[in-house]
């Protein structure tokens, strides 16, 4: 499960049940869940206290509205355990990642910055003499990426003695 912002309103945690032979599974004598996380000295927190889930009409489904007081970005754990008549018990988790995605498109920017940078260090440039230009290319050899003006000290339009490059 991912959350695309920390503190979040709600989160609805689900388990579905199911008999060995993969058939659904619509009586259990109890459905719980969890929710901790381990922190940076390796030990866990328990976030939601063990609460019995609720089924969903006559599914094989259970859920649960967890409303968190708060949660900071990072990596969670839901544990389900599931109990059926017969008192055998299943117990299994799922990741629940809390994620700030203003935060993940501040870094996809930086990662696509970073890229332009790749391609103008490593690839392709020509000047055009005729334009008084250096034009840097795309990994395709073809393509202009970006363009620039060349000029002289004197701030005039040159492709031999450059001193400086400008934007087109």
């Amino acid at each position: 499960m991912l959350i695309e912002r920390p503190n979040p309103d709600q989160v609805v945690l689900q388990a579905a049940a199911y008999q060995l032979d993969g058939t659904v599974k619509t009586t259990l004598t109890s459905a719980v869940v969890r929710v901790y996380h381990v922190n940076s000295a390796g030990v866990e927190v328990e976030d939601l206290s063990p609460v019995a889930m609720i089924q969903v009409g006559t599914t094989n489904f259970w859920r649960y509205k967890w409303e968190p007081a708060s949660l900071v970005v990072g990596q969670y754990f839901a544990e389900y355990t599931l109990v059926d008549p017969d008192g055998a018990t299943f117990v299994g988790s799922e990741d629940v990642a809390i994620q700030d995605f203003s935060v993940q498109s501040d870094l996809l920017l930086v990662k696509a910055d970073m890229e332009l940078v790749r391609k103008v260090e490593t690839g392709r440039w020509r000047i055009d003499r005729t334009l008084d230009q250096m034009i840097f290319y795309d990994d395709d050899n073809t393509t202009p990426l970006l363009t620039f003006d060349l000029k002289n000290i004197d701030s005039l339009p040159d492709h031999v003695n450059i001193f400086e490059r400008d934007p087109a």
